[in-house]
Parts: C-alpha cells; sequence; structure tokens
C-alpha cells in the first residue's frame, strides 16, 4: 500500500482499536482520487485526516492504525477511517456501477485486514451498540447520531451496506484460509509477542472483555481459549491452533 503521510493527526491512541468507520471523500470517480484525497490530508490547514483512502484501483495509508486520525468525533480514539471515493448524494445504483463496485471492493479489502487484526466483526452498528461501546462497522452518519459532536451524514442513504458487509466477509473467507496456513499454534507457558495480541483481541471480541491485550498468553486468556473452543465444539485444550484459528477469525 501506497503511503502519502497525513498533516493533521495524533501520535498513539487513547483507547484500544474497536472500530471501523466508513466516509465517502466527496470527489469525483478517477483512477487518482485516493491519491489525490491523500495529497489534500497531506497539505490542508484543514485539521482533518483519514486512515486510508481507496478509489477503484487503490489504497493509499495516511495514518498509522496506531496513531489518531482526525475524521469523526466520538470515534477518532479508537476507530479506523477509511475514505471512500464517491459521494455523499450517490443512489444506491450508482454506488452499484463498476467504479464504485471496484471502489467497495478495495475499501472491503482494506477493511478484512482491520477485522482479522483488531478482532472487529463484520456488522454495522448504530447510536446506541456505538455509546455502548460495541466493536463492528459503521458510517460517519451513525458516529454524528451517536455522540452529536459533528453534523457529517456520509456514505449517505445511498450507501449499500448490505452488498458492501457481504463483500467484507467473502474477503475475510479468502483471507482467513490464508492467514491460517501462516499462525503458529499457541499454548501458555511463557508465549508472547504479537501473535498472542491478534489472539487476544480476537477472544474480546467474541464477547471476552475479561482478555486484555498484553502480548502475554496468561490464564485469563486461556480459560477464555477453552470457552470459544466448546462454543465451536472443538476440544477444549487451550492451545490455538489450525482448528481453532478459523472459529476465532470468523468474525461475523
Amino acid at each position: 500500500m501506497k503511503t502519502v503521510p497525513a498533516r493533521w493527526f495524533h501520535k498513539g491512541r487513547p483507547s484500544p482499536i474497536r472500530l471501523i468507520v466508513i466516509h465517502d471523500m466527496e470527489a469525483p470517480e478517477g483512477p487518482l482520487t485516493a491519491e489525490n484525497c491523500a495529497n489534500y490530508f497531506a497539505t490542508t490547514t484543514r485539521k482533518a485526516s483519514a486512515h486510508v483512502c481507496v478509489d477503484n484501483n487503490s489504497a493509499v495509508r495516511c495514518v498509522a492504525d496506531g496513531d489518531t486520525a482526525w475524521a469523526a468525533p466520538g470515534a477518532n480514539s479508537d476507530g479506523l477511517q477509511l475514505e471512500i471515493a464517491g459521494y455523499m448524494r450517490q443512489t444506491r445504483t450508482q454506488w452499484l456501477d463498476p467504479y464504485s463496485k471496484a471502489a467497495l471492493k478495495q475499501a472491503a479489502i482494506v477493511a478484512v485486514g482491520w477485522c482479522v487484526k483488531y478482532g472487529i466483526p463484520v456488522r454495522r452498528l448504530i447510536g446506541n451498540q456505538l455509546r455502548a461501546g460495541v466493536p463492528g462497522i459503521c458510517g460517519h452518519v451513525d458516529v454524528s447520531t451517536a455522540y452529536r459532536q459533528s453534523d457529517h451524514t456520509d456514505p449517505g442513504p445511498g450507501f449499500p451496506w448490505d452488498i458492501f458487509l457481504d463483500m467484507v466477509r467473502a474477503e475475510l473467507v479468502m483471507t482467513t484460509e490464508d492467514i491460517v496456513k501462516e499462525l503458529p499454534t499457541l499454548r501458555k507457558g511463557g508465549q508472547t509477542g504479537e501473535h498472542v495480541e491478534t489472539l487476544q483481541a480476537l477472544l474480546i471480541a467474541r464477547s471476552h472483555p475479561e482478555v486484555k491485550v498484553t502480548g502475554v498468553f496468561d490464564k485469563v486468556t486461556e480459560d477464555a481459549l477453552m470457552e470459544v473452543q466448546n462454543w465451536g465444539h472443538l476440544v477444549p485444550d487451550g492451545e490455538c491452533g489450525p482448528k481453532t484459528w478459523p472459529v476465532l477469525l470468523r468474525v461475523a
């Protein structure tokens, strides 16, 4: 993914990542729309940014996941901000024309990477769910409604949420198959690191808030893992291997 660093953002995050927030760019269809939006964030005097911008053929990184973009007040601290080429005024038919479907596909690829990495379920959230701290995917409009800190209503009433979420789920299936081949077997007993952090984030997404993302495979992590294994009709051995990872990665 290309990178064009944004001018405005906060280093670090005050809250763990739990949301993907969808925006439209209010920009025309074109092969360089993502790059143009990223360049805008790099040079603007307006204090605004997003993590990734996508169009029909590319995705451009503007802010690192671990930093806080300035895009959706109320959901900046725990949100990943994703800008899609298009306009809020677009109808459902216009969002499903060849260009926009290709842009939605690019957005789905970015979103599924975040879903897997941070244990974000593939579901759209609205007002009360957002305020309750539920993880998932939402639009800027949902953030505005929930927190009343902005008046943005993108990506607009014509945005095809059903199609987009189905795209994310389809990418998730293919991504999961590839990811599982690369993931190690984890078990309690001194294992630490990024893969343990991923395991813990996925357990939290599976309704185990008692688990903390520490990178250390502790007793709390093992107990939660065994509950998930029971739920998935697996042997509850407390080991996260090739049979257990797919159950955890089925974030739906």
